[in-house]
């Protein structure tokens, strides 16, 4: 017998719906917790453990030589003149009217986004409202199937001759 089928002729499969339900939820909810204790093992092995004191080593190690080269990049004089005409030229965009106008059309481009995407939420979240029906209600699967196959009249045996 098919899984969509009901394996009870006199019902319109309203029981097996809830049931499948109540097992889609159970098997979930097993799901989670063994993806729980997977991570949970993964993290507290032994081998994790090393890798993140090599990781932790690593970046120390990195940190300190990029602080070194900071710090040798800050008193090298041509590092300072690169700085200075950064600056400038920095400043000199910050003045001109061409960087105004692009951060005030960057600006207008956001506002417009933001505006349709708090109208789309507004959309999802009015059809959402719409097809539960309320807060308490949980949408149940409607099967647009039939759950068995095409009637069939038989013969009446009492009017049935021999």
């Amino acid at each position: 017998m098919d899984d969509d089928q009901n394996p009870r002729g006199d019902q319109a499969g309203g029981e097996q719906s809830r049931g499948s339900t109540t097992d889609l939820a159970g098997e979930l909810r097993e799901m989670a917790q063994q993806l729980e204790a997977a991570f949970r093992a993964a993290l507290e092995s032994e081998r994790t453990k090393q890798l993140q004191r090599d990781l932790a080593g690593g970046m120390r190690e990195l940190s300190t030589q990029i602080q070194n080269t900071l710090k040798s990049l800050q008193t090298n004089p041509r590092v300072q003149q690169a700085e200075e005409r950064g600056r400038q030229v920095l400043n000199q965009a910050r003045e001109s009217k061409v960087a105004h106008d692009l951060q005030e059309t960057i600006v207008s481009g956001i506002a417009q986004l933001n505006d349709q995407l708090r109208k789309l939420v507004e959309r999802l979240e009015s059809d959402r409202v719409s097809q539960v029906g309320g807060p308490d209600t949980h949408p149940v699967p409607i099967e647009q199937e039939p759950a068995t196959g095409e009637t069939t009249r038989l013969p009446d045996e009492d009017k049935a001759g021999p």
